[in-house]
């Protein structure tokens, strides 16, 4: 028996510093979280843009050490980066890209991204890489980040030669 078609999704809220160069596409929005993400100084990551690129129900979740997840939403997230640049140990971090795969089909994508990041503390500079799992949906008027899974490289467990830039 044919099921009815899903109603339209209503239209979402009207999202202020909405850039619809940072959204148009696949590539634009992706660079803008690592350009929202980023910072020097007290200022911390852009969080009117990020929160332009992340749909409400967003999911940010670290695995870390031993497997475990940290998960979270878009408040937890900005709220522990502003307590850590309050309490003096976050002086800034640099998140940048190494490699990307990109897998679309209708109006979904999953992307795998590398990245390499400098955390400036109160300890000095310390750089890390990993991978960010990315996944979007495209409503048909543009990308929205739906959820964000990484991890960050571990000694004894690089990252493999097929998520790195060919040299």
């Amino acid at each position: 028996m044919p099921t009815e078609p899903p109603s339209p999704e209503p239209d979402p809220p009207p999202t202020l510093n909405e850039r619809l160069e940072d959204v148009c596409s696949i590539d634009a929005i992706i660079n803008a979280v690592y350009e929202s993400v980023s910072f020097t100084g007290e200022g911390g990551p852009d969080a009117a843009r990020l929160r332009s690129l992340v749909a409400a129900e967003v999911r940010l979740q670290k695995v870390v050490e031993g497997g475990n997840t940290l998960v979270g939403d878009i408040d937890s997230y900005l709220a522990g980066v502003e307590t850590q640049i309050a309490d003096g140990v976050l002086l800034g971090f640099q998140e940048r890209e190494l490699f990307r795969r990109t897998e679309v089909y209708g109006g979904i994508a999953q992307v795998f991204t590398t990245y390499e990041a400098v955390l400036s503390t109160t300890d000095g500079d310390r750089t890390v890489r990993g991978i960010n799992s990315v996944q979007l949906r495209n409503d048909g008027r543009r990308w929205w980040v739906l959820s964000i899974l990484w991890t960050d490289e571990e000694e004894g467990e690089p990252l493999p030669s097929a998520y790195l830039p060919r040299s």
